[in-house]
């Protein structure tokens, strides 16, 4: 028996947030898993590609690495994904998977961080990622990436869970609706004073910098701050909270446990 754990993560090109956010997850699970061999996959191919071009680092897809722990004789493989929705760079995991199955005695997939099962252990990580000792006139806004995907589904029904302990929540996307254009009435007639503004996702990297906190005009920080607001901008991500890391290396243990 030859076992391999796969960390399958969408990526990202800068290298302080990679260190920061995607090495903490996996250098997390290595140290957990100290007896079995640990490999990193990026899904997104424009990450990949764009680390090639400036670093000249060669990452796999899913698809090269299934095949060369295929090569090395690995007969047992454990595949902990990042991704915070099971949408298209999910799917890509999966489909992976599928080809390869064949070629393992056991390959097995760990859940993302939201979708179908989802409840208390996630509930609890975001509320301790979040700020919740709020004024009435404070509200808490986290910015998600957004997807086409009908996985889009899981920010609002995370965003109703959370709601029963944090009234003065809200949960937008970069991408899809709800927007940041689609809540701003709302935070007006409420007389919010003051937003914490924080990303929903595991790399506080291109995305937090520019599309959710810059000083762009078209940035969700200044679309709150033109309404009158002040916003408390938190460039984190959830690869570099303990309590999210940990719900990581625990649906990893599930797979890894589970018959």
């Amino acid at each position: 028996m030859k076992k391999a754990i796969i960390v399958a993560s969408f990526g990202c090109s800068i290298k302080d947030s990679r260190e920061r956010f995607i090495e903490t997850i996996e250098n997390t699970i290595m140290n957990t898993y100290k007896d079995i061999d640990c490999f990193r996959v990026f899904t997104s191919e424009i990450i990949r590609k764009k680390m090639k071009r400036e670093e000249n680092l060669d990452i796999d897809n899913m698809k090269s690495c299934l095949e060369k722990l295929k090569e090395e004789k690995y007969t047992h493989v454990y595949v902990s994904v990042t991704h915070v929705i099971p949408g298209f760079e999910y799917e890509k995991v999966l489909n992976a998977v599928n080809e390869y199955k064949k070629d393992f005695e056991e390959i097995k997939i760990a859940r993302t961080f939201l979708d179908g099962q989802m409840g208390e252990d996630e509930v609890n990580v975001i509320r301790s990622y979040i700020n919740t000792g709020l004024k009435d006139d404070e509200a808490v806004v986290l910015a998600g990436h957004g997807t086409e995907h009908d996985s889009h589904k899981y920010y609002a029904q995370i965003e109703k869970l959370l709601r029963k302990d944090v009234k003065n929540l809200y949960i937008i996307n970069i991408e899809g609706r709800p927007g940041i254009d689609n809540i701003m009435d709302e935070l007006k007639e409420k007389k919010y004073k003051k937003v914490h503004l924080y990303p929903l996702l595991i790399v506080s990297g291109d995305h937090a910098l520019n599309d959710i906190g810059s000083d762009d005009g078209n940035s969700i920080k200044t679309k709150i701050t033109s309404g009158g607001i002040d916003v408390s901008m938190h460039f984190t991500g959830l690869g570099e909270h303990t309590n999210a890391v940990n719900l990581f290396v625990y649906r990893l243990d599930e797979i890894l446990t589970t018959p």
